[in-house]
């Protein structure tokens, strides 16, 4: 960034200055006195349209510069003139003259008006006291600290990329906006999780300073929870700053910050206020994959006589896939960053799209002589499309508070699984292509399909050893001796030591497994309350068509305050059904951060 003086001529000969743009360049406070006391023009402009308030940064002595600030401004002149892009509190912020910033802003000047303000210059540069003293003016509001420079950049994303945490610190207070993105689409969090050292801490740190204690009486205090870092906007989205926390972190790093109370507790806030949606979605699943079930099982077994209960099962599953699929279809337009990465989607949409395709073009074969089953292919769609409804399900039940633990729970240790089979794939396939020749006689060997499929199962102890090697009934068999030997080899390497390794992987940590569960969960649900606040909030949902009761009943029943007090730990914990152990830690958070206060 070039300096703001080598946008003026400063001349600082020792000849005695002509004008007061000159004393004003040279430095010399007196001639300024002299000429300011003889009723000289304070706010004429020289060739280059400067003003001598605005030639103040040629003065390298910070006292003299200071003093000749403070002559200008009480004799009249005009703190928020402008030349070039340039503008004395500018200049004043630049060169981090906090006395004279304080001096310009208590005589009214303000930020500049271009897209690149003093907000956005010390960012880049620091300068904590000074971004303090601009933040403290009465007219500093939220959008003036969450507004963009020519590139869509905030302060914030300039104090990020510069690792000035203090400065993120200052301004998330006065309602920086974590979730703002810049013209590449990247936010705040993003930038912090790139640039800065340690984010996991450092969130973690601005999530501790929301909460605080305050003495009631002598021997009573309450707790003061504060969301708005996390809810910054006054509108209906409240869920920005955490999705585009998630997006940003990795596993490991979501792990950290997920599980902080502020967040479990805002989370459980947001759920209590529009888990009814959930609920009513988890219905519409349940009865679709109800439906989807005994509809194709009611039309490939025919059975006669519940025409009627087969078509209302039809209209069923074709309005509820449509509506499920209708519903992806919107969270891809609405959420499009990384969606199309979220296996839920993908399976959503398979799911959907082959019981629309099955129901639309299954026909009732009850009677017909010539074609007594449905075709091999509506079996193969529906089976998969069947199986995929309730997976997705479960995934649907993993969102839960109560419930969704376990299923998560389940999740982590079949993702730890597969990466055990995924390390042994070859040991696997060894046995699976000796076993295909040894016992190539056999059906379940006689093609590679069939026989990783034997194996595998062999793998959890079926192994029909008798019927594989009885000798009496005739069977046929390649070299008896090498065929025992290798299916020992299988039963030890296999059976015994690799089953007992990924159950030993599974549980190995469980505690570890504990917090990974209840993070996932977390994240689960931050996912499903961040979509469904996007639909809730668009602008569809708030035209003038919509009536003003669907408006308070569905829009703005998602919105929670962000100013929490809290006089009674245990009233607050039973009204909103919050766990101990989230108070526990709030309660200890808020001690820590009373003693941090008395220490310093």
């Amino acid at each position: 960034m070039a300096s703001s003086v080598e946008i003026f001529e400063c001349n600082n000969s020792e000849n005695q200055p002509t004008s007061l743009h000159d004393a004003v360049r040279s430095g010399d406070i007196e001639a300024v006195r002299e000429f300011l006391k003889n009723k000289c023009d304070v706010n004429q402009t020289d060739s280059s349209g400067n003003t001598p308030l605005l030639l103040a940064v040629c003065i390298k002595q910070e006292e003299i510069y200071d003093s000749i600030v403070t002559a200008l401004i009480e004799n009249g002149a005009d703190v928020n003139a402008y030349n070039k892009g340039f503008t004395p509190l500018y200049n004043a912020v630049f060169y981090k003259r906090e006395k004279s910033v304080a001096m310009l802003l208590q005589a009214g000047a303000w930020l500049r008006p271009s897209y690149k303000n003093e907000l956005h210059l010390l960012g880049e540069t620091g300068g904590n006291r000074t971004l303090e003293l601009i933040l403290k003016d009465p007219r500093c509001t939220p959008d003036i600290v969450n507004r963009p420079d020519d590139s869509g950049r905030t302060p914030l994303h300039h104090a990020a990329q510069n690792n000035h945490k203090h400065c993120l610190e200052v301004l998330l207070n006065y309602g920086g906006d974590l979730s703002a993105t810049d013209e590449n689409n990247e936010s705040v969090a993003d930038v912090i999780f790139q640039e800065t050292v340690n984010p996991e801490l450092f969130i973690t740190g601005v999530l501790n300073e929301k909460i605080r204690t305050k003495q009631l009486e002598q021997y009573k205090h309450s707790y003061l929870i504060d969301f708005s870092v996390l809810a910054p906007r006054k509108n209906g989205r409240q869920m920005e700053v955490i999705s585009s926390l998630l997006v940003a972190a990795t596993e490991d790093e979501k792990i950290e910050f997920l599980q902080h109370p502020l967040i479990e507790l805002y989370l459980m806030l947001k759920w209590s206020r529009i888990c009814y949606f959930f609920y009513l979605w988890i219905s519409v699943y349940l009865i679709f994959a109800f439906s989807m079930g005994v509809y194709i099982m009611l039309v490939i077994d025919q059975v006669r006589d519940l025409d009627g209960l087969k078509l209302a099962l039809k209209i069923i599953v074709i309005f509820t896939a449509s509506g499920l699929l209708a519903h992806a279809i919107l969270q891809c337009i609405l959420d499009r960053r990384k969606y199309f990465q979220r296996y839920e989607m993908w399976m959503n949409l398979i799911c959907t799209c082959l019981s629309l395709t099955v129901a639309v073009t299954l026909k009732d074969y009850t009677g017909n002589a010539n074609k007594s089953i449905a075709p091999n292919w509506v079996m193969h769609f529906a089976s998969i499309a069947i199986l995929m409804a309730w997976i997705e399900l479960m995934l649907l039940i993993g969102r839960l508070p109560s419930l969704g633990y376990y299923a998560l729970m389940f999740t982590s240790v079949l993702q730890n699984v597969v990466k055990v089979l995924l390390a042994y794939v070859c040991l696997l396939l060894g046995f699976t292509m000796s076993f295909a020749i040894q016992f190539h006689a056999f059906p379940q060997f006689k093609d590679p399909w069939r026989a990783l499929v034997k194996t595998t199962v062999m793998m959890m102890g079926e192994f029909e050893y008798s019927d594989m090697f009885n000798e009496d009934d005739g069977s046929p068999q390649i070299l008896p001796a090498t065929s025992r030997f290798i299916f020992l080899i299988f039963i030890i390497l296999t059976s015994i030591v690799l089953m007992n390794l990924m159950v030993g992987v599974a549980v190995s940590d469980i505690q570890e497994l504990h917090r990974r569960g209840r993070a996932k969960k977390l994240e689960k649900q931050s996912e499903f309350l961040h979509q469904l606040e996007k639909v809730l909030s668009s602008k569809q949902m708030n035209s003038k068509y919509i009536p003003e009761i669907i408006k308070r009943l569905v829009v703005r029943r998602n919105y929670i305050n962000t100013q929490f007090e809290v006089k009674s730990s245990a009233d607050f914990q039973r009204k909103h059904k919050i766990p101990r152990r989230i108070i526990d830690s709030i309660t200890a958070i808020a001690k820590g951060q009373k003693q941090f206060g008395e220490e310093y």
